[in-house]
């Protein structure tokens, strides 16, 4: 029988606040930045011997951009100011000083959904060597023909798995393989996995299964048109209903996000679950090696697939220092590699990634190669209007998880995408 919500843990994981962007986390870094908001103001009057870094606060760009500072301006002579923002104020902020025309910021350190509104104001860097660049980085870092900056790390949901209950030969690689391990493994005391139903961790699992069905391109297709009546939408709204309905899941999909759901696995109560990859570091610190797996992402009638949430290092077009800015994005790609040293252990660089694959507790991120190598892997569409379009699409998962008709809310979800595309 359906287990009934499980209350006081759930409600203890929703207090916890969560990043905007999918598949992102905090890296805790109690530094306190490398330069004061005095320094900040006097870098944006064009100081050649100082750059101002926008970074998120609290995030690994935070604390690395702190941990290199003193060793950039020892070899360079110039000064780097780091401005650390919250999440929900770094679009306002840049948005405001661009409109103004300012240069606040030399450099930026931006969410791939927000590359498509500053394009215009950010600088090309069309010359970089991107033989390293992870696979679809490339890709989803380029508009209009010019890569607009640097990798700093990716993320896509993989497989973990309680590997003291599920022996390799039976880690499930397909829809069919998860359902029924799912179904085997779930038990008075554990459910056999997890739906995330809110939020913008739904929205990213939805298209991450509409990669896996077969979708051509997120939410437009390869012809610029709205596709989300196609085919696959429908199946991957139908994979997440019947998974959110069955008895191996927690009742309450619609509260549960990547936090919810590794808050369960941590405490012994989901056997397995679809996460965004920094949860396997997470979980083998909580858990012990020994009970901890991880591997690529399950596959649809597609094959394997998932959606991508990179994040790049940008040079701002209005910076009076935009040499040394370039520099500096060059320096931090050059040192990506300490990205992995951090909490959340993800990075941009396929060599990077190789060679952490070989160290313990980084498993994941052999995982994570295999996933993005994967041809229906796929970057979110590079529009302006993407936080309006993501907005309708948790009310399409929402709709459907509550029992809503399927292809109906496909068939408003994307006339309402239509219209906040013209």
């Amino acid at each position: 029988m359906k287990k009934k919500m499980i209350s006081m843990l759930l409600v203890s994981a929703m207090a916890v606040s969560l990043f905007a962007g999918c598949g992102t986390n905090k890296e805790a870094d109690n530094s306190q930045g490398t330069g004061t908001q005095e320094e900040a103001q006097e870098s944006q009057k064009g100081d050649e011997n100082s750059i101002t870094v926008l970074v998120e606060s609290g995030s690994p760009a935070e604390a690395l951009a702190n941990e290199t500072a003193a060793d950039f301006e020892k070899e360079t002579g110039c000064k780097v100011v780091v401005d650390a923002v919250a999440y929900t104020g770094m679009y306002d902020k840049l948005s405001t000083e661009i409109k103004a025309g300012e240069a606040a910021h030399d450099v930026g350190c931006l969410d791939v959904v927000w590359l498509a509104a500053f394009k215009d104001a950010i600088e090309p860097v069309n010359g970089a060597d991107t033989s390293d660049f992870l696979p679809t980085l490339e890709e989803s870092g380029t508009l209009d023909g010019n890569l607009l900056g640097y990798p700093m790390w990716v993320n896509a949901k993989v497989l973990i798995y309680r590997k003291d209950l599920i022996p390799e030969e039976k880690v499930p690689k397909t829809w069919e393989e998860y359902q029924a391990l799912a179904k085997e493994l779930a038990k008075d005391d554990m459910y056999g996995t997890t739906v995330f139903g809110s939020g913008t961790d739904a929205v990213c699992s939805f298209l991450d299964f509409a990669c896996q069905a077969g979708a051509k391109g997120l939410v437009f297709g390869e012809d610029g048109k709205v596709n989300i009546t196609d085919q696959a939408y429908v199946d991957a709204l139908k994979f997440m209903v019947e998974n959110a309905n069955a008895d191996y899941t927690p009742a309450d999909s619609l509260s549960t996000a990547a936090t919810e759901s590794q808050e369960l696995f941590t405490n012994g109560k989901v056997a397995m679950q679809l996460n965004w990859s920094h949860q396997y570091p997470a979980a083998v610190e909580a858990l012990g090696a020994d009970k901890v797996g991880c591997a690529p992402m399950i596959a649809g009638s597609a094959g394997i697939g998932a959606t991508t949430g990179p994040w790049y290092e940008c040079v701002m077009k209005n910076s009076a220092n935009k040499e040394m800015a370039l520099k500096y994005v060059e320096y931090m790609y050059e040192h990506n590699g300490e990205y992995m040293d951090l909490t959340l252990k993800i990075a941009g660089r396929k060599s990077v990634y190789e060679k952490a694959g070989n160290e313990a507790g980084k498993e994941h991120t052999k995982a994570v190669l295999e996933t993005l190598a994967s041809e229906q892997s796929q970057a979110r569409p590079m529009v302006t209007a993407w936080a309006q379009i993501e907005e309708v699409l948790v009310g399409v998962v929402e709709s459907s998880l509550g029992g809503g008709d399927i292809e109906a809310a496909l068939e408003s979800a994307a006339s309402e995408i239509e219209a906040i595309s013209r």
